[in-house]
């Protein structure tokens, strides 16, 4: 059984309301303590938040992985879609210094069923220049903001200004 999503369902994810994040917190990333494809990922250079709820449907996790240099570190955006079958990796917002900058990969009329794996041979498109350091928690809160601009998700708690 394939799932997936077309441009219409994926529009209309996107411009739902109440989509909310409230925090954002990186911490140590351990074997299997997230979702497929991301649940491998472990190790002293690797930072990642917990599987966030940003509405009844959809889940957000957050990856930092550090380096010696600056042109080997990347920051890591995934969006899921909750689903009978589990959870379904819809886009990835990705930052590398070395190579192609800021960049999102869509899952969007593929006609693969990538549930519970990334997002290989996926529609990719490059958003802008950016200079970042994922070592530096205010560019990292940065490209947290610009993925939640991107996917229409409200950035801190509800209620303030």
């Amino acid at each position: 059984m394939n799932i997936q999503i077309n441009r219409r369902d994926l529009r209309a994810l996107k411009a739902a309301p109440d989509k909310r994040l409230e925090d954002c917190r990186f911490g140590p990333c351990r074997k299997g303590k997230l979702p497929k494809p991301l649940d491998k990922l472990s190790g002293e250079r690797i930072q990642a938040t917990p599987l966030y709820e940003v509405s009844d449907t959809l889940r957000a996790v957050f990856v930092w992985k550090t380096a010696e240099g600056k042109e080997q570190r990347q920051l890591y955006g995934w969006l899921f879609q909750y689903t009978a079958r589990g959870l379904l990796p819809l886009a990835r917002l990705d930052y590398h210094p070395s190579h192609k900058n800021l960049h999102v990969l869509l899952n969007c009329e593929q006609g693969r069923d990538l549930t519970n794996r990334g997002l290989p041979g996926c529609k990719e498109f490059a958003l802008k220049e950016l200079d970042l350091d994922p070592d530096d928690a205010s560019d990292r809160r940065r490209f947290v903001a610009i993925f939640c601009e991107r996917f229409n998700i409200h950035l801190g708690k509800s209620g303030l200004l």
